[in-house]
């Protein structure tokens, strides 16, 4: 408990933490010192205005340090510390009868201690908003550097990043042409290569982001690269020259697998593979209004088609991107899918805010555990003996949740994580956190399903479980390679937020958690890559669950 609240302290805003605990103690001194003041008419008008005492700095707080573009999220940041005042200066109106009083103490005391906890929520906060872009780009750097978990781990040059985005920016300031001054921020954030990293526009002002994705065009087809290393079209559209499964050997004269490493993508990827897989999915839209795409035919000689841009609301290179991730918007299951073999899909760790808050205090989510257990206790009575757990397009939550899935499938207590404190440069642990030995699925043979687009606590539970000797983790690609907490927040000029990892999650030799460092070679990989030749690629882009389906044929094949 004591190490997670330093570790929480050292990754949120601990003025603001302070503020709320403080208001808190000063409630309770208040409730206390009624008694004894309220029965000298003179003392209770003192007592009556020192319940506003807290409300009046908050309400300059509000005045000289809540304002300018980002005052919509900013107040939302301190509305804690606001609520807690307010409900301070509300004492007099509760005290004035003895039931109410009673009863407004009691609700005062329990809303406040909450909000005061909820504070715990490890944002770490800076407002630059009231800057000219260029010196509230310096801040930002000098932010991250200081704040940003990985900085050292990624080996981020700050100096050249400013250098750079400067340059850009001064172009912005020069011309009127703000999205150069966006460009720098991605720019910045792009060069972590990290999931959890990233710039948020307000849609409102600018279409910025989504034009970054837009400016792909749609030829279609889409592309892809097999094991044997040729790159065919897939998805391609109906009555096209070139057909699913044609090779592709150039795109606009240039040799494909030079074309693919010359992609700007729009968001920023991991580990090195895993960004040439979607360059090659973002080539299929690079062009002009026509491309001239060198392919095999079917008589087999090289042939080049021009292919005609075509009007579409989203680059098919995003959908099949899509399609390949297993992005459809699918919720938590369970069934069979065999005679003896289970499906569990789990596309995300959280289960409700009250029991995962609970869990990453104590390490403990024997809510999730229970759940799980419940599933899967279901399943085994209709015959499981196998079990694919499917963590394709996972977005994340607690490990917490991670762990109590894992500790079903083993006997012996295992280390999983800790939860970590940077000072400086220095980093260290303050909180083990472990895989309990339930073990009551422990005979289970369990083959687990991951890709590109699992990340986070998906990234950590790919981890936990591919620590037992009963699991077998297959995939396409390797998983994401991000594992740190969220909560970093910038605001910045132009409506523009910097979002980073600002809380530390270390492996067993103090190391950041799963992350990929400056060589980008994944840390979390699969055991077995899922094989992908000609027909497999076909399947995917026919709709049929191919992983899904090779999973099934592993586990039957293990008999």
């Amino acid at each position: 408990m004591i190490g997670t609240i330093q570790h929480l302290l050292n990754f949120g805003d601990a003025s603001l933490i302070g503020a709320c605990f403080l208001a808190f103690l000063y409630l309770i001194v208040m409730i206390i010192i009624h008694g004894k003041m309220s029965k000298n008419e003179k003392y209770k008008k003192i007592w009556n205005a020192l319940c506003f005492v807290p409300l009046i700095f908050s309400v300059i707080h509000l005045i000289f340090f809540v304002c300018g573009d980002a005052f919509k999220y900013i107040i939302s940041y301190y509305l804690n510390i606001y609520i807690i005042s307010v409900m301070i200066a509300l004492l007099p109106l509760l005290a004035k009868k003895k039931p109410l009083r009673i009863i407004g103490n009691i609700f005062s005391i329990m809303v406040c201690f909450a909000l005061s906890a909820l504070s715990l929520n490890g944002t770490k906060f800076a407002d630059y908003t009231d800057k000219s872009m260029s010196d509230a780009y310096i801040s930002l750097c000098g932010f991250l550097e200081e704040n940003y978990v990985l900085s050292e781990w990624k080996k981020v040059d700050y100096e050249k990043l400013k250098a750079d985005g400067l340059a850009l920016i001064e172009e912005a300031e020069k011309t009127g042409d703000i999205n150069k001054y966006y460009d720098a921020l991605y720019m910045l954030t792009d060069s972590f290569h990290d999931g959890h990293a990233g710039v948020y526009i307000d849609y409102a002002v600018s279409t910025y982001t989504m034009d970054r994705i837009t400016a792909f065009k749609d030829y279609g087809l889409s592309l892809i690269t097999l094991d044997n290393g040729d790159t065919i079209a897939v998805n391609a559209e109906e009555g096209l020259e070139i057909k699913d499964g044609d090779i592709v050997t150039k795109w606009n004269g240039v040799p494909v697998d030079e074309a693919i490493e010359t992609v700007t993508l729009p968001i920023t990827e991991g580990t090195l593979e895993n960004e040439r897989v979607q360059k090659t999915f973002y080539l299929a839209g690079v062009g002009g209004d026509t491309v001239d795409v060198t392919y095999i035919n079917s008589e087999g000689k090289e042939a080049v088609a021009v292919l005609k841009k075509i009007e579409s609301t989203m680059p098919r290179a995003y959908t099949s991107f899509g399609i390949f991730t297993c992005s459809k918007n699918e919720e938590y299951d369970y069934r069979m899918l065999s005679d003896n073999i289970g499906y569990l899909r789990v596309t995300e760790e959280t289960i409700d805010y009250f029991s995962d808050i609970i869990s990453y205090v104590t390490g403990n989510h024997s809510t999730a555990r229970e759940m799980f257990r419940e599933d899967l206790r279901e399943l085994r009575d209709q015959g499981m003996t196998k079990l694919v757990i499917d963590i394709r397009h996972n977005a994340g939550g607690f490990d917490e949740v991670a762990t109590a899935l894992t500790s079903l499938f083993t006997k012996e207590k295992m280390y999983a994580f800790s939860l970590g404190v940077r000072n400086g440069k220095e980093i260290k642990s303050v909180d083990d956190r472990y895989v309990m030995a339930d073990g009551e699925f422990s005979d289970l043979e369990i083959l687990v399903l991951t890709n590109m687009s699992c990340g986070s606590a998906g990234d950590g539970l790919v981890l936990y479980l591919s620590r037992l000797p009963n699991v077998t983790v297959a995939g396409l690609t390797d998983p994401s390679g991000i594992n740190q907490e969220t909560g970093g927040e910038v605001y910045m000029p132009g409506n523009a937020i910097v979002t980073f990892p600002s809380g530390l999650i270390l492996d067993e030799n103090g190391n950041p958690n799963i992350d990929i460092d400056h060589t980008r070679q994944s840390r979390n990989p699969v055991d077995i890559k899922i094989p992908l030749d000609k027909e497999a690629a076909l399947k995917i882009f026919s709709g049929e669950d191919y992983e899904l389906e090779w999973a099934m044929d592993y586990l039957n094949k293990t008999e």
